[in-house]
């Protein structure tokens, strides 16, 4: 039996459409047979100002914004002309899921609900070793998770349950590998609608390559100083003195 087409019926519900200096259309939407490929226009009169934008299903009946997808999508999306939204929706409903499904998609202007204190772009972080991160908003309430992404915005580990009193004692894990481009998603653990995405920071090992080598490198000099030497070399120690012959 041949499976069913997915039906789309496509809603916007962007309350920046209803402001001055602001809009929202949706242009056009492809099937590819595995993805589903939303296009949109935003168009703002302030440059600077940017967008959170989701894009929610009627499977859950728009409860959980939709997780397999990619592009003009998530926090600090810009406004401008032919921008997309690539939902995978082979893998987030499965490929035995046939029938019909609506799509929302929703938005509002980007505003941190929490502001971190002295937070510089790259900035090192070493693994292992406490950071004081300092920050305001936000209410007694909240409990925040620290989820930590790699430059290529893929999960990598999470900092739990931190309460919202402005400042945490953050340890990156020790299994989280060096390099740049790590950011923190920062949200309440109760409100998926709050949260907010830090500046990238660099993750650097507790101590520095060169300085775990110096003792190995140490310890190698102390072992060939104390190695004998080998039997083709001449010895500088004179053999025993000869014994006295003795006469009759």
């Amino acid at each position: 039996m041949k499976k069913a087409l997915v039906i789309l019926v496509i809603l916007a519900s962007l309350s920046v459409t209803r402001t001055i200096g602001q809009e929202f259309v949706l242009t056009k939407t492809e099937l590819t047979g595995t993805s589903i490929i939303l296009y949109f226009d935003l168009v703002d009169t302030v440059k600077a100002r940017t967008y959170t934008i989701n894009l929610y299903s009627s499977k859950d009946d728009f409860v959980a914004p939709l997780q397999k997808v990619s592009g003009d999508v998530g926090l600090e999306v810009k406004p401008g002309q032919t921008r997309k939204i690539v939902w995978n929706s082979k893998d987030e409903l499965g490929a035995s899921f046939h029938g019909d499904i609506e799509l929302e998609v929703r938005g509002r202007v980007y505003v941190p609900f929490v502001r971190f204190d002295g937070f510089q772009e790259e900035q090192v972080i070493r693994r292992g070793k406490p950071k004081t991160m300092t920050w305001s908003g936000g209410t007694r309430q909240n409990i925040l998770n620290f989820s930590i992404y790699n430059k290529d915005g893929e999960f990598v580990d999470v900092i739990p349950n931190v309460a919202n009193s402005g400042s945490y004692e953050m340890v990156i894990p020790m299994t989280v590998k060096p390099g740049k481009g790590y950011y923190f998603m920062v949200s309440d653990s109760k409100n998926k609608d709050q949260v907010m995405k830090t500046p990238p920071f660099e993750v650097k090992r507790k101590v520095p390559l060169g300085v775990k080598l110096i003792p190995v490198v140490a310890v190698g000099a102390a072992a060939a100083f104390l190695l004998p030497k080998s039997s083709n070399e001449k010895s500088n120690i004179s053999g025993p003195p000869d014994v006295p012959s003795t006469t009759n």
